[in-house]
């Protein structure tokens, strides 16, 4: 096998055949994922731009963009190469990294704080995009508040900062939706670990378990071994951003019906 073939059968065809992720392309995501979050990191140290809750603020429209621009080329809506994971997220990355630096320019010349110039510019892009979604099934809206509401209530009992809470919960709910979808909705699991632990213990909700408990722990070691406080949050920064993409992609994808 050579290099062409082999990069088609696990990259290209598993995106054009809707096949879902495999060993290999999963590990190479993987790896360009901690490469590039790792490159983004000293860029906006170097921008001297502050990882806090204002830079969470300002990527917040970009990423509800990117999920439903996916869930459009999902509904057939939008169509391309691109618009396909992980081509779409490397997009919108790119996107992400130009409005900061415009935005930071602006907050240069005109001092206007960079957050709100980004933000701005996102959530017309966003509410451009929003008018596009459709809700055709209520029925798993009902399941999902059913399950997501007691989640939530839940974590927010538990002796976490806010930030923690807050991706504990948009980690449960890419796991929740990821049960109801393939439990009453007849939708497959595409990434590699979560179908093998559906696989072998025969209901999804076991995903939700293992996923809640794997973060939370997670969480616990990121708060008593790393002090840097924006590494820190820069971290949990991610692992919101990986919770919300993929469990706000497949809500939408639910209540749209595609």
């Amino acid at each position: 096998m050579n290099i062409e073939s082999f990069f088609h059968e696990y990259f290209v065809q598993p995106i054009l055949q809707k096949e879902g992720y495999n060993i290999v392309n999963t590990f190479a995501y993987a790896t360009l994922f901690i490469i590039l979050s790792y490159l983004t990191f000293n860029f906006l140290k170097n921008l001297k731009i502050k990882i806090d809750y204002f830079l969470a603020f300002s990527i917040s429209p970009y990423i509800l963009s990117g999920v439903i621009v996916r869930v459009l080329n999902d509904a057939g809506i939008i169509k391309g190469y691109i618009f396909v994971t992980p081509n779409i997220w490397l997009l919108f990355f790119t996107i992400i990294l130009l409005a900061i630096i415009a935005s930071s320019l602006a907050e240069r010349k005109f001092k206007i704080p960079y957050y709100k110039t980004m933000f701005l510019f996102g959530f017309i892009i966003f509410s451009f995009l929003l008018g596009m979604v459709k809700i055709n099934n209520f029925l798993a809206l009902w399941y999902f508040l059913g399950f997501f509401v007691p989640a939530a209530v839940l974590i927010s009992l538990l002796k976490f900062s806010i930030e923690n809470k807050i991706v504990l919960s948009l980690q449960a709910l890419d796991s929740i939706v990821t049960a109801i979808a393939i439990t009453w909705f007849g939708y497959t699991e595409q990434h590699v670990l979560p179908r093998i632990l559906i696989e072998k213990t025969n209901t999804a909700f076991s995903f939700v378990i293992v996923k809640i408990a794997v973060i939370y722990f997670a969480l616990k070691l990121l708060d008593d071994y790393e002090k840097d406080k924006e590494f820190n949050f820069y971290i949990k920064l991610l692992i919101a951003v990986l919770g919300l993409s993929t469990g706000l992609r497949s809500l939408l994808r639910l209540l749209y019906g595609v």
